[in-house]
């Protein structure tokens, strides 16, 4: 009874607790094993879930937008040079499906331009959804990029993923791309090696080979993303000299456009106890216009992650890293003085950005953002 109380209270600290909580999971699950740490972390986050459901039930939890204040659309300028036929990317607006809507909910809010001379075009957005009437305090926060002007990297962390190859990543942003106005974003990976031994290859570094049928973001020589499952997609192969970089995670989360039917088993879809708790999700996914999505959110399953996705267009998806303490992302700028600032996509997402700055044992994703030497083509 002891350890059992033991265990539930490291995983109520870890759960709340950043970097120092996942070091006590970490601790645990080498002591009490990973069986039995999942499935502690999965009653303890049901049972928060339940806990969270009771209190808005009885008008004690509030729900709010994430993001207050009014609103403001930047207008692009200036006007569409003569030469460029570029349109904007299409943002899909999304239908509320929890009544009453929020304020906002649904609607895209742009907030970069692109970069000259482009600028007459938005460069990305923020939205944000409930996708689940049952929990209507999960609330889905998303980023909208467009591809033509974006370009994602993968890093590997300089202890994450993991396995048996032992490869450390740099763990860090190169300098290069700091500098300037180049970043644009930041937010999480997927799975560390113990939770599917998802692959991951950057930099023409094979961390982690690749497992047949898992979904997998890869991007070519020129840019272009793919999102498919590893060995399905015709693309996503081996043999492919024209990937330099690809990140696995768990089953695809949505198919042509279609959720995967193994979400409403969480258990099975994902292979762990973990995947079928309510918790803070991440999915990342490509629209049918090319634009790429990043989505997180609190009290999620895998299917309603799933449902919010598709309800921004996403036609390809995959779930990344889960659990409050992983699920992370921030947008980066300067200000007149050059000095950079940095916002996070919710205010309860934890970390502050610069560690993927100064080093990270974790894998992650980051964009830049440039411009065109020439009049691209609409989508990438």
């Amino acid at each position: 009874m002891c350890s059992i109380v033991a265990i539930l209270v490291v995983v109520f600290v870890s759960q709340g607790n950043g970097s120092g909580g996942a070091w006590l999971a970490d601790t645990l699950r080498a002591v009490a094993g990973p069986t039995i740490t999942a499935r502690a972390e999965s009653w303890y986050l049901n049972f928060m879930n339940t806990a969270s459901q009771v209190q808005y039930q009885m008008g004690n939890k509030k729900v709010s937008a994430p993001w207050s204040g009014a609103q403001v659309t930047p207008s692009p300028s200036p006007t569409r040079p003569a030469w460029s036929t570029l349109s904007p990317m299409t943002l899909t607006s999304m239908t509320p499906l929890v009544s009453p809507a929020l304020t906002g909910e649904g609607t895209w809010t742009t907030l970069d331009q692109a970069p000259r001379p482009y600028n007459y075009l938005p460069l990305d957005a923020k939205a944000y959804i409930r996708p689940d009437p049952s929990h209507p305090y999960a609330i889905v926060t998303m980023l909208q990029f467009d591809s033509r002007f974006t370009s994602l990297h993968i890093v590997g962390g300089t202890a994450e993923p993991g396995g048996p190859r032992g490869m450390r990543g740099p763990g860090v942003i190169p300098v290069t791309d700091q500098q300037g106005h180049a970043l644009l974003a930041t937010f999480n990976g997927g799975f560390k090696y113990r939770d599917g031994h998802y692959g991951l290859m950057s930099g023409g570094t094979v961390y982690v080979p690749p497992v047949s049928g898992v979904a997998t973001i890869a991007i070519t020589k020129e840019g272009k993303l793919i999102l498919g499952a590893w060995g399905v997609d015709p693309q996503l192969n081996s043999q492919n000299a024209d990937l330099v970089a690809w990140r696995q995670n768990a089953a695809l989360l949505i198919d042509k456009g279609v959720i995967n039917s193994l979400t409403q088993d969480g258990a099975a879809w994902g292979g762990t106890v973990l995947n079928s708790a309510y918790t803070w999700r991440s999915a990342i996914g490509i629209t049918a216009g090319g634009t790429f999505i990043y989505a997180a959110g609190n009290a999620l399953t895998a299917e309603t992650l799933g449902v919010a996705m598709k309800s921004a267009g996403v036609v390809m998806g995959m779930q990344t890293d889960i659990n409050p303490f992983w699920v992370r992302a921030f947008l980066y700028n300067r200000d007149r003085n050059g000095q950079l600032q940095v916002n996070k996509l919710h205010s309860e997402m934890q970390g502050t950005g610069y560690e993927y700055l100064n080093g990270t044992a974790r894998d992650f994703f980051y964009l830049t953002r440039f411009a065109p030497t020439i009049p691209p083509a609409n989508g990438k």
